[in-house]
Parts: C-alpha cells; structure tokens; sequence
C-alpha cells in the first residue's frame, strides 16, 4: 500500500513523501482491512497489487492439500492427505516434488506421500527433452489426425513464446517436420509407444517410427480383410475363443504359445 499524509500541505516536508507498506491477504478486502488498521483515520492510501509473483512452482507446492480445501479443515483433508504415491517425471524432482515436501512438512507438519514413481519420459527422436521454444513438441492428436507445417507454425503464435523465441522454433519445426506430421491414427500411435517398452528409461519418440507402424496397421487389416472374404459361407463361428474360452483346451501347443506371447505382450 502506498500512503500520504494530508494534514501537511507542505510539499518539501517529509510526511508528504510517499511511504511503502505491505499487507498481506486472501482478498482485496481482507487487505484493505489490514491496511486501515496500520494508519490514522487522516491518512488516505492507494491499496495496490504487487505486479510481482512467486515462483510458479511454489504455488504447486500446495497443491497436496490446497486441492483438499486448506485452510480450512475439510472432510476431503482428512481422508486424502497424506497420499500414499506421487507418479511424476525426475526433471521436475527439484522443481516440485522438493517443494511439495518442504512446504507440506512446514505447513502440514507430514510427508505429503510416502513413495514418488518416476515414469519415462518421452522426448524428440535426437533424445533432447520436449520444449515450446525449441518447437518440437509433439501433440499426441497431431499424430493420430495429422498436421500441416503450416498449422504446427500457427499453434506456436497461439501460445504465449516470445517473438525470439517463437522465430527459433519456426526453424526448427521447419528443420524437424518439413512436410508436417502425417495422419497415423490411433492404433500406430499405440502400437508404436508399446514397442518403446523395450527400451531404456526415455523414449525417443520418432515420428518416422509411428508411420512405418502405421504401414504395418494398415497391412494387418488388409490381411484380415482378406482372410474373411475367403471364409466359406457356412463358417461356424461358435468355436472363437471369445465365444467359448473352453475351446482353449482344444488348441494345439503352437496356437497356445502364440496366445501366451499376445497377452504377455498386452
């Protein structure tokens, strides 16, 4: 808050000079009552929001209970905070996760959860981590519906990236996806992240990869398609497995093996 004496008219005397003084509240209005309560009734004053913010990790370290309804002392709080497991990415491990606990111990006076799980992380086809500014983030729905360079460009002065940044990520998209992403679908997507299971920690996604997959998608349908064109028309279908699972047992040991593959696949 900014305040100034009106008693004395007095341009070169002190209590003219602008004098700085911080509140802090939930609302305007719990401000502006804190602040009345540090003048005299003869003093005017402009309440003014700090254009500055926190960290913006900060904030979400308050995530664990804030979410619960805190401060106040919720149903929600008692059940669900502490939690148990936190699944998140290990680049974020100083940025949140540290925060999370530090401030739930001052605040909470417990561990906001017990065990964090780092999954994979998914990263462009060189191994360098996903980011606007560099501008080769890929959106899942551009792989399954298919985008244009054109419209990959659009997305990135839809976003909030400084003009440096955003003339830096041009050429890089233009670098990474001359002729755009083209339409894969949703089962080369998914076919092609499965296969990544055998790898490492990240994965390294290449759009290149998910398009032969969609090639591959695309001649196991031919081949079913195929397969029931040549069924015989009185084809009885009351044996398929999904039908009748006892039909199993009859199934020679190939047949079994190949199922047993599928579904410790799946």
């Amino acid at each position: 808050m900014k305040k100034e004496d009106k008693i004395n008219s007095n341009d070169n005397d002190p209590c003219e000079q602008e004098e700085e003084k911080w509140v802090v509240g939930r609302t305007y209005e719990e401000c502006l009552e804190k602040a009345k309560k540090l003048v005299d009734e003869n003093t005017e004053f402009e309440l003014v929001q700090d254009e500055d913010v926190l960290d913006t990790w900060f904030s979400s370290s308050l995530v664990p209970f804030s979410s619960l309804g805190w401060p106040e002392k919720t149903q929600d709080l008692d059940l669900f905070f502490p939690n148990t497991i936190l699944e998140t990415g290990q680049d974020i491990l100083f940025f949140w996760v540290a925060r999370m606990v530090m401030v739930s111990i001052h605040l909470m006076k417990k561990l906001p959860f017990n065990t964090i799980y780092l999954h994979a992380m998914i990263r462009d086809s060189k191994g360098e981590k996903m980011s606007k500014s560099k501008g080769n983030v890929v959106d899942p729905l551009d792989i399954i519906n298919g985008i244009s360079l054109q419209d990959l460009h659009k997305k990135l002065y839809e976003g909030n990236l400084p003009e440096k940044e955003i003339k830096r990520a041009l050429e890089l998209q233009k670098k990474e996806f001359p002729k755009g992403i083209p339409e894969c679908g949703t089962d080369a997507l998914r076919f092609g992240l499965l296969t990544y299971l055998k790898q490492g920690r990240n994965v390294n996604l290449d759009i290149n990869r998910i398009v032969g997959y969609r090639h591959f998608c695309n001649k196991l349908w031919n081949a079913i398609k195929f397969f029931l064109k040549t069924l015989p028309s009185n084809y009885d279908d009351s044996n398929i497995l999904l039908k009748n699972p006892e039909y199993a047992h009859s199934f020679n040991w190939e047949d079994k093996w190949i199922l047993h593959r599928l579904n410790m696949y799946i």
